[in-house]
């Protein structure tokens, strides 16, 4: 691999006193799935806030070889880079179809904007079948689904998930799981932060381990697999 398109370098995140992220350096290739994973708290969420645009940080974050630093928010998502957060940031009263038109608010060529509301209707059929439903009204698995949806409506060219299983019933992990691997076939880029190891051990190529806002480990999903530390801590707990 030689192509990153995301490449995060000493990274440093400071909530006031607390220090949140210790020198993180993440690369991540075009066209693969890469895993962040570690414990609740340990970093994982701070670091994709911060590639984001979302908290002020040290080091340097870029982005199809472009430097982050001076850029806002807005302009990230306008670059491409879509970000699912654990929230999921649904517009609660607004119907499945409104918030996923929400995605594509930037964007002007309507029938594209067509095309890929079908696309996402094809990849999540639950969310076909409740077009006109209220967001609120959903079930948690439904609502994720919904966000990882309108993330997508943005055309993006990564994509980085937040928690994307947490607190879902298996059945919806399977839905989402075969949704990840249908996106990764298409050409996506995914950066997926996960508690679930197991879940992020299938579908990544290459991860990290984040504890205590530091990179302890990272390596191939076989190594991860291979590591009796990783086997014991992490995924044997699910």
């Amino acid at each position: 691999m030689s192509d990153p398109l995301l490449e995060i370098d000493d990274l440093h995140v400071y909530y006031g006193k607390a220090h949140a992220l210790k020198g993180v350096s993440v690369s991540v290739e075009r066209g693969e799935i890469y895993g962040v994973i570690g414990p609740n708290g340990a970093g994982k969420t701070t670091m994709l806030n911060a590639v984001a645009g979302f908290v002020d940080y040290e080091g340097t974050i870029r982005y199809d070889g472009r430097d982050l630093a001076d850029e806002r928010a807005q302009d990230i998502v306008q670059d491409g880079l879509i970000y699912c957060t654990e929230d999921r940031d649904l517009f609660p009263f607004f119907s499945v179809h409104e918030n996923l038109l929400m995605g594509a608010q930037f964007r002007d060529d309507r029938e594209a904007v067509e095309a890929d509301l079908e696309m996402v209707y094809d990849l999540f059929p639950r969310l076909d079948e409740r077009r006109e439903q209220e967001a609120e009204t959903m079930s948690g698995g439904e609502q994720q689904m919904l966000a990882i949806g309108r993330a997508l409506m943005s055309d993006p060219e990564m994509l980085m998930l937040d928690e994307p299983t947490i607190g879902l019933a298996p059945v919806i992990i399977q839905d989402i799981s075969e949704a990840i691997e249908r996106l990764l076939d298409e050409g996506l880029t995914i950066l997926l932060a996960e508690q679930n190891s197991t879940f992020a051990l299938r579908h990544a190529e290459r991860l990290s381990l984040i504890e205590t806002g530091e990179i302890e480990l990272e390596g191939t999903a076989s190594e991860f697999h291979d590591n009796e530390y990783v086997r014991e801590a992490y995924v044997g707990v699910h």
